[in-house]
């Protein structure tokens, strides 16, 4: 399901304005950007809230316990640096974030799949098999700068063209999933 343009409209407005009063009050890696929920055993936080998390209910995705990421904490998992080009890029692009499975391994997640969840609703399924094998990056920055809501951020899960179907060649950058706000992992089910 793809969400009207002004549900996202609103949501980037919600979050600027978050983010500039965050910023007022302490630093804004303290700010949650992801929450991996599903089959994770070293959850932070409770079950999702009616009102509170907003998104996902609009996804109808609720769990009783999820592992909530701040950006300072993805920063601190070790890094990986990634060049990518597509051929519908105008040009090289140079990543850095933690690896999808770390990500996972941080959470605890113990499943052998999982759905990565995009703002407007681009939610593709993934073996873990495949993740550890294409080298999925969570991305926090393109080009040594952090990726902006409305530029594909705040997390962006990239990897090498070809990764996923055995090197072929690909026509565009389909299966990259920009905007990440929430990974669910699951047992295929």
């Amino acid at each position: 399901m793809i969400f009207p343009i002004r549900l996202l409209t609103a949501f980037a407005l919600c979050l600027s304005l978050s983010l500039a009063s965050q910023n007022a009050r302490s630093d804004s890696t303290d700010l949650v950007v992801l929450t991996v929920s599903g089959l994770v055993s070293k959850p932070n936080r409770g079950p999702s809230e009616p009102f509170g998390d907003a998104f996902l209910n609009a996804l109808e995705e609720r769990f009783e316990k999820a592992r909530s990421f701040t950006w300072g904490e993805l920063e601190a998992l070790p890094q990986v640096e990634l060049e990518l080009r597509y051929p519908n890029w105008p040009r090289a692009v140079r990543f850095r974030g933690p690896a999808l499975e770390a990500v996972l391994e941080s959470a605890g997640a113990g499943g052998s799949s999982v759905l990565v969840q995009a703002l407007d609703g681009y939610a593709p399924g993934f073996e873990r098999a495949a993740v550890r094998k294409a080298g999925m990056v969570l991305a926090l920055e393109a080009d040594g700068k952090p990726i902006p809501l409305g530029g594909r951020g705040p997390l962006w899960l990239v990897f090498e063209p070809g990764a996923l179907d055995g090197g072929k060649a690909v026509e565009d950058d389909a299966g990259l999933v920009w905007a990440v706000f929430h990974i669910k992992v699951t047992n295929g089910e």
